[in-house]
Formats: C-alpha cells, structure tokens, sequence
C-alpha cells in the first residue's frame, strides 16, 4: 500500500531535483524515507540527489540501501555503479554495472557502463592483465575451453615480464588455468600448472592445494599429503587444507603408508 504522505515528499523532492536544488531535494527524500523506510525508491532518488552534490560516498549508502530492501533493482546497482567510480572503485563499480545488466539486459546506459567501467579497471594493466581479466569472465561464465585459450594467450604475454610483479601475475594466470583443468578432469595439466605456478611464487597457497587436489584424484596421497599440509603452514585458517589433509591422512593409513 502506498504512503501517500511519503509519496508527496518524494514528489516535492523531485521538483526541487528539477529545479537543481540538490540540498533541499534531499531534505524531501529524507522526510519520504522516514514515513516509509521500505520504498526503494526514495533512496534511489536521494542517491542521486548526493551524487549530484558530488558526495559519493552518501550516494553509495543510499544506493546501498535501496538495493537491500530489493536486490532486483537494476536502478539501484546502477547508482551504486556510478559512486563507486567517481570514488577510484572501479572493479567493484564494474560488479555493480553487470549486475543491473543481469537484472536489465536491455538497458543501453547500463551496457555502455559496464564498458566504461571496464576500461577505467583496465587502464595501466599489461597485456597479460587484460588477457587474464577476461579469462576470469569465461570462466564465470562456464566457458572453460575459451578460458583456457585466454589464460594460456596472457602467459604468452606475461613471458616478456621477469620482474617479480610479472612472476606473480604468471603465477595466478598459471593457478587460474589450473583450476579450468580441474573442471575439466585433467589432473595431469593441474599438476604441472600448479607447479610451475608454485616456482614463480613459492607461497601461493591455492596453487598447494589444487596440487594436491589434483595429487588426491591421482592417488598420489602422499603428494597430496605433503601439499595440503604445506598450504596449512602458509594459511593456518583454509578449511579445504584441513579437509584435504584429513581425507589424504585417513587414505594413507589405510593402505599402510601412515
């Protein structure tokens, strides 16, 4: 039922939105908001109102807001978008674009957002970055064999930087195809992935425990055994380490080796 109260507020808002008084508009909204705290809407508009004020981080709260009380508020996700670039967020104004794009596929700012976001999170990557970043995107997707085809394109890429940022990007780029091979059943190519990643940077630990995976669906248990503890000493609190080395522990004793 609506508040017909609040709904007067929110009308007055938006004439002094219109207008361009930014300030007086949001003492509105406020009232709106306070007569009824369920209306997305009203902080929708107050969103807005702030970011037109240029106080992201306001507009960002109340987008926040809006999307909570309905998380298929495209609208929503789209202000929170917006904040968040102009507060130097752009990865995470890049999730809040696809998500109003998920929730309104047809929506042309959103898409052209999305872009823009995405050029903004991309500017002063490498090559191998930008190669990497849309891997990860297939790989969401659940296109594995394009993932894979992306991955291996930035390792090419990342061969032309020795520096010890370069090894760490070819370490995740190496541990991200790993886990495409893992979908895929292909323990051979985790393993050797894994390792290679492992030589580049010697404490990633999700490169010792798809390893180790990868050693387990081998029954190569001591392999394993070894990984998912060395996993455990460099991130004490990975439950999947834990797991891991319990099932590799209990499958040791019981062909003897422990």
């Amino acid at each position: 039922m609506v508040n017909q109260g609040a709904e007067n507020y929110k009308v007055k808002g938006n004439d002094e939105f219109k207008k361009g008084n930014h300030a007086k508009a949001i003492e509105f909204y406020t009232y709106a908001t306070e007569m009824d705290p369920n209306n997305h809407i009203y902080f929708t508009n107050r969103s807005n109102a702030y970011f037109k004020m240029k106080i992201y981080e306001k507009s960002y709260r109340d987008a926040g807001k809006a999307v909570k009380i309905d998380p298929k508020w495209a609208k929503g996700h789209y202000r929170q978008g917006l904040a968040l670039l102009e507060m130097d967020k752009p990865q995470e104004a890049l999730k809040a674009f696809q998500t109003a794009v998920d929730l309104d596929s047809n929506n042309q700012t959103y898409i052209s957002e999305v872009a823009r976001a995405k050029g903004a999170f991309m500017k002063g990557m490498s090559q191998a970055e930008i190669l990497k970043t849309d891997g990860n995107e297939k790989f969401k997707a659940g296109q594995i064999d394009d993932a894979i085809k992306l991955y291996t394109s930035a390792l090419k890429a990342a061969d032309k930087d020795a520096s010890e940022k370069g090894n760490q990007i070819k370490a995740d780029i190496y541990a991200n195809r790993a886990a495409c091979y893992r979908q895929l059943y292909k323990d051979v190519e985790v393993v050797a992935d894994c390792t290679a990643a492992i030589k580049l940077a010697p404490k990633h630990v999700k490169c010792y425990i798809r390893r180790a995976q990868g050693y387990e669906s081998m029954e190569k248990y001591q392999d394993a055994f070894n990984d998912y503890q060395q996993a455990t000493f460099i991130a004490p609190n990975t439950p999947v380490a834990f797991q891991g080395l319990s099932r590799v522990r209990t499958a040791l004793k019981s062909i003897g080796k422990m």
